[in-house]
C-alpha cells in the first residue's frame, strides 16, 4: 500500500521508478488485491463481524474504493510509465488508504478498533522510506484528526479525544522512527563515501608506485641503452652497420618518449585540460621535427579535468597521427585542432603533404590502423580524408570523467 514520491519534481527514471516497477508488477498487484479482498470478506467469518463491529457492506465499500484507485495507478504505470499523472495517483492512493481504514474505525464506532493497526503499519512503512513526500505524510496527520472531529460532532468527546491521542502517538512514533532511519542512512552513506575515498587513495598510491618503478627502473635502463647506442652510432660512422644502429637508436628514443608519457599519465589520477594540451603540444612538436606544427585548443569549460587513462588515450592517438604525417607525408605544415565538449573531445590533424596512396589505408599494418584501433577501443570514432593536397584525420573520443576541476577555481 505504501507509495512514495521524491521531494521536488516527479522522477521518470532511477531507483525509485524501478522500485515502483516491481510494486506494479502483475503478481504484486494480484497479491495486493487479494489482501484487499480478504479484508473485505473478514465480516463473513463467524464471530468476527461482532468483534470488529463492522458489516460486510462497510468493509466491501472501503476496500472497493481502495482497489479502484490502486488498479488505476497500476494501469497508468503499465501503459505510460512514471508520468506526472501516475505520481499524482500515488498520492491519491496513500490518502485513500488512510481515509478508508479510518472509515472502518468510524463505522465500528470504536476508537480502539483493530483497523488502527493497519494504519499504524502503513504510517511506519512510510517513515522508513527515504523518498516519502510531505503530501503523503500529511495523510497520517490529517486523517486521524478528521476522525476525531467526526466523533466530536457526534457528541462523543471521549472517543474524539482517544482518536486524536492515538493519531498523535502514531505520528510521533513515525517521526522518531524517521529520524532514526535518516540518521542510519546518512551514517551508511558516509561509510560508503569513506570506503570509496580509501579505495581511491590506495589506487592513487599504487599508480604512484608503478610510475616510480617505471621511471627509476625501466626508464634508467632505457636511458643507459640509448646512451650506449648513441656512442656506438658515432663510432660506426662510415660503416654499413651505422644505419642499423641509427634505427635502433630511433626506436630507443621512441620507447623513452612513450615511457615518459605513461609515467606522466600515471602520476596524477586526473589531469587538467591545460596540462593535457601542454603535454600534447610538446609531443607534437617533438614528433614533427623541423616541420611547422601548430596546436590549437579550446574547451567548453577550461576547468575540466580528465582521468589519467583518458588523457593517455588522447595523447597517444594524436601523437600517432602527427608522427605518421611527419614520417610519410613530407608536409611543410601540420595543424592539430582540439575541441573539448561535455560529451567528449573532438580533434583534427591535417597536413599539406602528398596525401595517401590509393588503398594505403586498407593496406596499413600500423600508423593509421593503430590509430583507428586505439580510438575505437576507447569508444570513439574516426574519419580519414586524403587527396594530393594533404590528409585530414578527424576523430572523437568520449570523456566519461568530464568534470570541473574545483581546485583551479
Amino acid at each position: 500500500m505504501k507509495l512514495s514520491l521524491l521531494v521536488g519534481g516527479p522522477p521518470s527514471s532511477g531507483p525509485l521508478v524501478e522500485a515502483h516497477r516491481k510494486l506494479r508488477a502483475p503478481h504484486a498487484v494480484a497479491v495486493l488485491m487479494a489482501g484487499a479482498l480478504a479484508v473485505a470478506l473478514v465480516p463473513l467469518i463467524p464471530g468476527v463481524s461482532a468483534r470488529l463491529e463492522v458489516t460486510l457492506h462497510d468493509t466491501a465499500w472501503a476496500m472497493g474504493v481502495f482497489a479502484i484507485v490502486s488498479l488505476a495507478a497500476a494501469v497508468v504505470f503499465w501503459r505510460r510509465g512514471a508520468t506526472p499523472a501516475y505520481w499524482r495517483l500515488c498520492v491519491l492512493e496513500t490518502w485513500t488508504t488512510a481515509l478508508t481504514l479510518l472509515s472502518l474505525v468510524w463505522a465500528s464506532g470504536n476508537p480502539l478498533s483493530p483497523f488502527w493497526l493497519l494504519l499504524v503499519c502503513l504510517c511506519l512503512t512510510m517513515a522508513v522510506d527515504p523518498s516519502g513526500r510531505v503530501s503523503e505524510g500529511l495523510a497520517f496527520v490529517v486523517a486521524p484528526q478528521v476522525l476525531a472531529l467526526l466523533f466530536l460532532l457526534e457528541g462523543e468527546p471521549a472517543k474524539a479525544a482517544l482518536s486524536a491521542v492515538i493519531g498523535g502517538v502514531v505520528v510521533v512514533a513515525a517521526t522518531v522512527l524517521r529520524g532514526l532511519f535518516v540518521g542510519l542512512t546518512e551514517a551508511r552513506n558516509e561509510r560508503d563515501r569513506l570506503r570509496a575515498e580509501l579505495a581511491e587513495l590506495r589506487l592513487r598510491e599504487e599508480r604512484h608506485r608503478i610510475s616510480r618503478d617505471l621511471h627509476d627502473g625501466l626508464g634508467t635502463e632505457l636511458a643507459s641503452l640509448t646512451w650506449t647506442a648513441r656512442t656506438l652510432h658515432q663510432r660506426l660512422e662510415g660503416s654499413p652497420m651505422q644505419g642499423d644502429v641509427g634505427q635502433l637508436l630511433e626506436r630507443l628514443r621512441s620507447g623513452m618518449d612513450e615511457l615518459r608519457t605513461v609515467v606522466w599519465a600515471l602520476r596524477a589520477p586526473a589531469r587538467p585540460w591545460e596540462d593535457v594540451v601542454a603535454r600534447l603540444a610538446q609531443r607534437c612538436r617533438e614528433l614533427g621535427g623541423d616541420r611547422d606544427v601548430v596546436v590549437e585548443a579550446s574547451a567548453a569549460d577550461p576547468r575540466v579535468e580528465f582521468d589519467g587513462q583518458v588523457a593517455l588515450d588522447l595523447v597517444r592517438a594524436v601523437q600517432e597521427l602527427v608522427h605518421n604525417a611527419a614520417r610519410h607525408a613530407q608536409p611543410r605544415r601540420i595543424r592539430v585542432t582540439l575541441r573539448c565538449e561535455p560529451d567528449g573531445i573532438r580533434f583534427l590533424v591535417e597536413d599539406d603533404g602528398r596525401g595517401l596512396a590509393e588503398g594505403a589505408l586498407e593496406r596499413s599494418e600500423g600508423g593509421l590502423k593503430n590509430f583507428r584501433a586505439r580510438v575505437e577501443s576507447a569508444g570513439g570514432t574516426a574519419r580519414v580524408e586524403s587527396s594530393s593536397q594533404g590528409t585530414r584525420v578527424s576523430a572523437w573520443l568520449p570523456t566519461p570523467t568530464f568534470r570541473p576541476n574545483m581546485s583551479m577555481q
